[in-house]
C-alpha cells in the first residue's frame, strides 16, 4: 500500500500502541496515535485517516461508542473501522459486525496478521470508492433523465390551467374555478416537493454541506416519522388508508432527514396502491438497530425490476398521471448512508412492495 496511508491507532495502552505504529510505519504507512477516544476523535476529524484501529474497552467513552458515532458522522462514517479487543466474548466477527465495524483483532496478534487486515481493509476501501463512484455517475445520469418527468408535468398542469382560466374565467362557474385552483395548488406542491428533494440530493452529494445529526430522544423519532408519513397520506388524499405503529429509539439524526424518510416512502406506497387498500409504516427496534418498513399490497414488482431497484434506481418511464419512485427513492438512499443505515426492498409483482431501512441506536 502506497506511504500516504494514514492509520489511526485508539488505545489507551500508549505502549501497545506505540508498538502497533511502529509495526505500520515500518511497513510504509503513517500511524497516528490517541490514548482516548475524545483524542481519537479530534485527530479523526483533523487528518481524515484511512483506516482506524480502536481498542474497545477505554476509560470514559469506549471503542463501541465512538464506532457508532463515527457511523453518524457525515465526515467519518465510510472509514474503515476495525475493533481491537482482549476479550474473547467480543473478539469474533459476529460481534464486530453487530457493533457496525468493518473487522476486529483479537489480542495479543502478531504484526503479519495486522498487516494482513489492515491490508485487506485498505483494499476494500479501495473497491467501495470505485463503486460509489461508479453510482454518483449513474445517479446523474438519471437525474438527468428523470427531471423532465419530474419537473414538467405538473408545471404544465400550472399553465395550462392558470391560461384557461385567463381565457374563459367570465364563462366558469365558481364550483369550476375553486376546482381548477385546487389542481393547481396540488400540481404547485409536488413542484415545489420536486425540486426540495433535486436540491437536497446535490447537497448530500456535497460533503462539506453535510450537517451532523443532533442527538434524538424517541418520542422525537416516533413524531419525525409520523409527521412525514401523515404529510403523504393528505397529499395522496389516502390518510384513512395509513396505519402506523411507531416505537421510537434514541438516535443521531436531523428531525428533517426522518421527515422526509417517511414521506418519501409512504408516498411511493401510497402511489403504487389502490385507494382503500392498506399501506402501514412501522417502526421497531433491536438492540442496535431501528427497523423501519413500509409496506402496501399495490401491484409489486416483477424479480428484475425489483434487481434493478435495489442496485440503483433505473431511469423512470411513466405519465403524470401515475409517476415512479424518481428522485424520492435516491433521496431515501442517500438519507440513509448519512444516518449510517442500511435499506432494501422486498416485493413480489401483484402482491406488494416493502421498504425496510435499518438505522443504528446510540446507546445510552
Amino acid at each position: 500500500m502506497p506511504s500516504s496511508k494514514i492509520i489511526l491507532v485508539i488505545d489507551d495502552d500508549v505502549q501497545l500502541a506505540a508498538t502497533i505504529a511502529l509495526g505500520l510505519e515500518a511497513h510504509g504507512f503513517r500511524a497516528l496515535c490517541a490514548a482516548d477516544a475524545a483524542t481519537g476523535w479530534a485527530m479523526a476529524h483533523a487528518h481524515l485517516p484511512d483506516l482506524i484501529l480502536c481498542d474497545i474497552e477505554m476509560p470514559g467513552k469506549d471503542g463501541r461508542r465512538l464506532l457508532q458515532e463515527m457511523r453518524t458522522d457525515a465526515v467519518l462514517a465510510e472509514r474503515q473501522f476495525v475493533l481491537m479487543t482482549g476479550k474473547t466474548t467480543l473478539g469474533n466477527q459476529r460481534a464486530a459486525m453487530d457493533l457496525g465495524a468493518d473487522d476486529f483483532l483479537l489480542k495479543p496478534f502478531q504484526l503479519p496478521v495486522l498487516l494482513a487486515c489492515v491490508t485487506a481493509r485498505l483494499r476494500r476501501a479501495e473497491l467501495s470508492r470505485r463503486l460509489d463512484d461508479r453510482a454518483v455517475t449513474q445517479l446523474h445520469e438519471k437525474l438527468r433523465t428523470n427531471l423532465p418527468q419530474e419537473f414538467f408535468p405538473p408545471l404544465a398542469v400550472v399553465l395550462g390551467l392558470t391560461e384557461l382560466l385567463q381565457g374563459d374565467f367570465h364563462t366558469l362557474s365558481q364550483d369550476e374555478i375553486r376546482r381548477d385552483l385546487r389542481d393547481i395548488h396540488r400540481a404547485g406542491r409536488r413542484l415545489h416537493r420536486s425540486l426540495r428533494n433535486y436540491l437536497l440530493i446535490l447537497e448530500l452529494e456535497t460533503a462539506a454541506l453535510i450537517r451532523p445529526g443532533e442527538l434524538l430522544e424517541a418520542d422525537s423519532i416516533a413524531g419525525a416519522l409520523a409527521l412525514g408519513a401523515n404529510a403523504a397520506g393528505e397529499r395522496q388524499q389516502r390518510g384513512a388508508d395509513l396505519s402506523l405503529e411507531l416505537t421510537g429509539a434514541r438516535l443521531r439524526a436531523n428531525p428533517a432527514d426522518l421527515t422526509t424518510i417517511a414521506e418519501e416512502l409512504v408516498d411511493n406506497a401510497l402511489k403504487f396502491s389502490r385507494p382503500g387498500t392498506p399501506v402501514r409504516l412501522r417502526a421497531a427496534t433491536d438492540e442496535t438497530w431501528l427497523r423501519l418498513s413500509v409496506s402496501d399490497s399495490g401491484r409489486g414488482l416483477t424479480p428484475k425490476q425489483l434487481a434493478n431497484l435495489n442496485a440503483c434506481p433505473p431511469p423512470a418511464r411513466r405519465t403524470f398521471a401515475q409517476p415512479g419512485p424518481g428522485l424520492g427513492l435516491a433521496l431515501v438512499r442517500l438519507l440513509t448512508n448519512r444516518l449510517g443505515g442500511k435499506f432494501h426492498l422486498e416485493s413480489e409483482a401483484g402482491k406488494g412492495t416493502t421498504s425496510h431501512l435499518a438505522l443504528p441506536i446510540m446507546p445510552m
